[in-house]
């Protein structure tokens, strides 16, 4: 079962890297300018604004180092990380993809608005929602993990108190 979820894991953290890398590099830019991406970072280039893939390349190579990171030491015998440690770690990382994802793809969305007057902007969020989504689902998941330590303890504060007043 441990073999499953890291592999499932691993392919979470995985394919939000990849997903980030190509929206930034290419859906989002497309349907944010409503051209084909070759048409728009020509357009740019005219524009004298910047267009380059290394925001979404340095997200995707980042993402799956840490995809690859986290699945050995969820498996690693030599860390042996406890279930809740590794899915809180898991959750962090989907977490802060969000805002990884905004500042690594900022340079070029803004080259997209200032070089096309009528740039659509929600095509492109509409797009980056489901990464958007994603995270917040972690960050969920997150927060009843670290909830979880804390409700176990006041119950067996309470529970040893009761005993105690028998």
């Amino acid at each position: 079962m441990k073999k499953v979820l890291a592999i499932v894991g691993f392919l979470m953290i995985s394919g939000y890297a990849v997903a980030g890398l190509l929206l930034m590099n290419n859906w989002a830019v497309v349907a944010a300018s409503h051209r084909p991406l070759d048409e728009a970072v020509s357009a740019m280039d005219v524009a004298k604004q910047d267009y380059s893939p290394l925001g979404g390349v340095a997200f995707a190579a980042l993402g799956l180092l840490l995809a690859s990171a986290w699945a050995w030491t969820a498996l690693s015998k030599r860390f042996s990380t406890d279930p809740w440690i590794a899915s809180a770690l898991f959750s962090l990382i989907l977490v802060l993809g969000a805002p990884a994802y905004f500042f690594a793809s900022f340079a070029n969305m803004n080259s997209v608005g200032d070089t096309f007057a009528d740039w659509d902007a929600e095509a492109a969020a509409a797009l980056e929602l489901p990464l958007y989504l994603l995270s917040i689902g972690a960050m969920v998941l997150l927060f009843m993990l670290l909830a979880m330590p804390l409700f176990r303890a006041i119950i067996r504060g309470c529970s040893r108190s009761r005993r105690a007043s028998s």
